[in-house]
């Protein structure tokens, strides 16, 4: 029987030696990926730039990872309310106002923070401007007027009177056919600056009196159909 003569011993040495070289490059590498993460990159972020009070609106961020790792989002917001922190897209309701209510703009903060598997975190912020179209109309007709002509049924009578526009009250009086009238106001929402509806409601009543508005910066037409009565002012200031 032929027996073989054993791998010689620098023969083995130089197998292991290879191996642990092998290991180590391997181990080496992984180590190297996991050290030099990349952090993820924003490439959009969706948010409007104005809403109205109460308003539900998206809001998204579009986000890549260099090693497509899983991510992690964190949305906050100042004001109003949404219906998740998490996720890529999230819905978002501007804060609400009464019915009866109407207010400045108001500015709200929109921040989301992206984070990857390895721990690399980027974030992105902008600011929505949430408003109520009533208050900027109120805004719009805000001043100082003279009551220049008054119509009853067709036709136009003597009257003399002043109306004093802002955007907390409107308050107007006049006098006409012998009668002192005075009223303040509840300006529902319109659609524009240039033409709606005004809810007159005076002290003591419960019911408020409802006119049309007409205006081109100049004139401003109240006319209030129940009892077909108009009214045209010119601004002062």
């Amino acid at each position: 029987m032929k027996i073989l003569n054993p791998i010689p011993y620098t023969a083995r040495l130089a197998v292991f030696l290879l191996l642990t070289c092998q290991l180590l490059i391997l181990g080496g590498c992984d180590a190297y990926e996991i050290w030099t993460n990349d952090p993820p990159e924003i490439n959009t972020f969706t948010v409007p730039k104005e809403v109205r009070y109460g308003e539900s609106v998206e809001l998204k961020v579009g986000v890549s990872d260099p090693e497509n790792d899983d991510l992690t989002y964190t949305w906050e917001v100042s004001a109003g309310t949404l219906t998740s922190e998490d996720g890529a897209a999230v819905q978002w309701t501007a804060p609400e106002l009464r019915d009866s209510e109407i207010a400045p703009d108001e500015t709200v903060r929109i921040h989301v923070a992206v984070r990857d598997q390895g721990e690399e975190t980027v974030s992105k912020s902008a600011a929505i401007i949430v408003f109520s179209k009533s208050y900027r109309v109120a805004e719009a007709l805000s001043g100082v007027y003279e009551l220049v002509r008054t119509q009853l049924a067709g036709e136009t009578t003597e009257a003399f009177g002043s109306m004093r526009l802002t955007t907390a009250t409107f308050t107007r009086e006049y006098q006409a056919s012998g009668a002192f009238f005075f009223g303040s106001y509840k300006l529902i929402e319109p659609f524009d600056e240039r033409k709606g509806t005004i809810y007159w409601s005076s002290d003591g009543t419960t019911e408020p009196i409802v006119s049309n508005y007409t205006w081109d910066g100049e004139l401003l037409v109240l006319f209030w159909p129940a009892t077909a009565t108009g009214h045209i002012y010119q601004k002062l200031n």
